[in-house]
């Protein structure tokens, strides 16, 4: 509720403010006009029904989550995706998809004058495309009456909500939620927990869809549903404004099922064959030549997994855009055992049960990985699936051959090949990622190499058979360097079996780098991705290149920018801790220092440092991009940034280094020009972000601060300059920034 201060307050800043084709003595007139309308209406009420009452969904911004309301009002977003967890415990109802919305002109309903009105909720499983059914009601949720509630302030960084008055609908933005687990699953029989209807309850035209099990997210709805959700405000049974935005949920307890069924189903039984043909008794699955990529590659997506839902229920910030990584990891898991599926479908035909072989090859949803699946190099990759037998001397590893590992390294390259292969199928099924695919693709690759380490002594077995220097030798080596831990004479055979090439360490992070690497040059050359720099991962955004050059500094960056601790080592430690948010009072000491802001006044600059949203990035994270449109600057408060732009051959040339103190993104701010360079962290950085609304109540309660701004700003456009000639041309620049800021600014 405002106060009489508060009211008095805005209502000055109204009058002051500039009107076009209003002087003072205009805008009086109008004000009285207006007071003796009032006074001549029967009740206040007549007045407040003029306002049109609007509910306004506030939509998803890359690397912003719904918690960030509770420090920084008008930073907060909705959710775009959300997860149920199939294999998980169904007591543990686990993510919850958050809506923000606002409500506007919302007088007439509210206190004094009390109309009755509601808020509602409804939502639709979508169909695959547009020819395959109609939109299907989730039961429980079509119209369902929502109770005012905001992100709690009390519990950050612990994402909460609370109880909000209606009445204070003019400074609020609401949140509604939708639980997966207990909203869009159905009961299975006989449990009291983890549902909200019936699989029954759906229509007959949407369960055919998915003949595979009961619930919308078996394998033949592809692991996940499209969901419409509507927020409606209601007035006697009529609505007076909606707004839908479309949500993903993905069924990521199911995730990697498919890869499982390769270990389980088609390994173990090859190696059973295997076994028999070689008549040795005591080989086991980690001796099969694709059994490393397998193991791994599973345990890759584990971990990125783990990020994402820590951005989903903790709303954390691993990644910018949780979904575009769910997309690709979900298509690329069904192209890739798909693909092995049918290729070894003549020996092995029941991986898929007749239910999903007949969703998989008549289904509409399955048309474009029917379409982009390769059986034919698959099956040549199969024909590499062969174990070398036991050996004698210095070759024995158990029971196989030493040699095994070069079959191995031949089959996961070969792997990894057709693999990537359906990863540029994968991209373009997701959908194109033009501004946060760089941060993801660094995110993907350390997971990959936390799953080399994690994973070497399982995926090698054959290591465990030699002394532990030779282990190391065959771990660590690097091309060039026959001296690695100090050995001076090493058997013959070891080093004819590896050559003068990169252990199974460097050898891993380089090739899947480079493999990475190329798919991120053909997705840029499609504008399917984008990335800043000659390389989409750079050496420096590898946690084992760090390790190697002896660079803990690095690599204990990396780790916390992933959500791991400050461990200076390649172990994983327990998810960091958040910083300490600054004091006004800091902000406001830093602020102080920035040029642009030197025409503020104390009280003005202490609102602005109140509004000032704290930022951090990791090394080589991209906080603005060439070409971008938004509306906020930074001011750098730790760390240093680097500015790069790019020129008409597509190369992207460092122009300057930024440290603590400097500030850029002004005319984005002011103007809401698009951005004219890209500036990411050069290491670990922590940023303060000032956007128009924080600015705005400054500049309407002091309109002529435009023109302050504009001579500060058309100064530093022209620093180079012959004195004269910049002096013309700033008064010219400060006449048009001061009309472009008032436009964009005041509206």
């Amino acid at each position: 509720m405002m106060t009489p201060k508060e009211f008095q307050k805005q209502f000055k800043r109204l009058l002051m403010s500039r009107v076009e084709g209003m002087d003072w003595d205009d805008k009086l007139a109008r004000v009285r006009q207006y007071l003796r309308q009032l006074e001549a209406r029967q009740s206040p009420e007549e007045e407040s029904a003029e306002l049109s009452p609007s509910l306004e969904l506030i939509p998803f911004e890359p690397g912003k989550r719904p918690v960030d309301e509770a420090l920084y009002p008008g930073h907060g977003c909705s959710e775009r995706v959300g997860c149920v967890n199939t294999a998980g415990d169904p007591a543990e109802l686990g993510d919850e998809v958050w809506l923000l919305y606002r409500l506007r002109d919302l007088y007439a309903f509210v206190a004094p004058f009390e109309r009755p009105f509601e808020v509602t909720m409804s939502a639709w499983f979508l169909p695959a495309n547009l020819v395959d059914g109609e939109p299907c009601p989730v039961p429980g949720i079509v119209d369902l009456p929502l109770s005012p509630q905001i992100v709690s302030t009390s519990s950050y960084p612990v994402p909460k909500l609370e109880p909000a008055p209606w009445n204070s609908f003019h400074q609020t933005v609401y949140v509604a939620t939708i639980i997966p687990a207990r909203q869009l699953m159905p009961h299975p029989p006989g449990e009291e927990t983890g549902g909200g209807y019936g699989w029954h309850e759906l229509p007959d035209e949407f369960r055919a869809r998915i003949p595979d099990g009961a619930d919308p997210f078996t394998f033949a709805s592809l692991f996940r549903q499209q969901i419409r959700v509507e927020i409606k405000l209601s007035e006697g049974g009529r609505t007076v404004s909606s707004e839908s935005t479309d949500v993903e949920v993905f069924d990521t307890g199911r995730f990697g099922s498919l890869y499982a069924r390769l270990l389980d189903r088609l390994l173990k039984a090859d190696l059973e064959a295997q076994q028999q043909e070689l008549g040795i008794e005591e080989l086991h699955v980690g001796y099969h030549p694709w059994f490393p990529v397998l193991t791994i590659g599973t345990d890759k997506s584990l971990l990125y997994l783990r990020a994402i839902h820590q951005d989903l229920e903790q709303h954390r910030r691993n990644l910018p855009d949780p979904r575009w990584l769910l997309r690709l990891g979900l298509y690329l898991e069904l192209l890739t055992c798909l693909g092995i599926f049918e290729a070894v479908k003549d020996e092995y035909p029941d991986i898929l049960s007749p239910e999903e072989r007949r969703a998989f090859e008549k289904g509409e949803a399955f048309a474009p990985i029917r379409a982009a699946i390769d059986p034919a190099a698959w099956k040549q990759v199969w024909d590499m699936r062969h174990v070398a037998p036991r050996a004698a001397g210095f070759f024995s590893a158990g029971p196989v051959s030493l040699t095994n590992l070069m079959r191995k390294q031949k089959a996961t390259l070969a792997f990894l090949h057709v693999h990537h292969a359906d990863l540029q199928k994968a991209i373009e099924l997701a959908g194109p990622n033009l501004w946060n695919a760089q941060e993801t693709w660094h995110r993907v690759f350390r997971d990959a190499e936390r799953a080399v380490l994690k994973n070497s002594a399982l995926a090698f077995p054959e290591l465990s058979h030699l002394e532990p220097r030779w282990r190391d030798f065959a771990l660590w080596h690097q091309r060039g360097d026959m001296r690695l831990f100090g050995l001076n004479l090493m058997p013959e055979a070891l080093t004819g079996l590896f050559g003068d090439q990169d252990g199974i360490f460097p050898a891993a992070c380089r090739q899947y780098r480079k493999s990475m690497n190329d798919v991120a040059r053909w997705a840029a050359e499609r504008h399917l991705m984008d990335y800043t720099g000659e390389e989409c991962i750079p050496r420096n955004a590898s946690l084992l290149e760090a390790y190697m050059d002896k660079n803990p500094t690095l690599l204990a960056a990396l780790q916390r920018r992933d959500g791991y601790g400050a461990a200076q080592s390649v172990e994983l430690d327990e998810p960091a801790k958040s910083q300490r948010e600054a004091t006004a009072d800091d902000v406001m000491t830093l602020l102080r220092r920035t040029p642009v802001f030197k025409p503020l006044l104390d009280r003005e600059l202490r609102r602005l440092a109140t509004k000032a949203r704290r930022v951090e990035y990791g090394p080589l994270d991209r906080i603005v991009l060439q070409g971008q449109r938004d509306s906020a600057m930074f001011v750098v408060a730790s760390g240093t940034v680097e500015v790069l732009v790019r020129h008409p051959d597509g190369q992207d040339m460092p122009v300057a280094a930024l440290e603590k103190g400097a500030v850029f993104g002004e005319f984005a701010l002011l103007t809401g020009e698009e951005r004219t360079a890209t500036v990411r962290a050069i290491d670990e950085v922590v940023l303060y972000q000032i956007t128009k609304e924080a600015l705005q109540p400054i500049i309407e309660a002091r309109p002529q601060l435009v023109i302050e701004l504009s001579l500060l700003m058309a100064s530093r456009q022209a620093n180079l300059r012959d004195a004269a000639e910049r002096y013309l041309e700033a008064e010219e620049k400060v006449r048009s920034l001061a009309g472009r800021i008032r436009r964009f600014v005041l509206g």
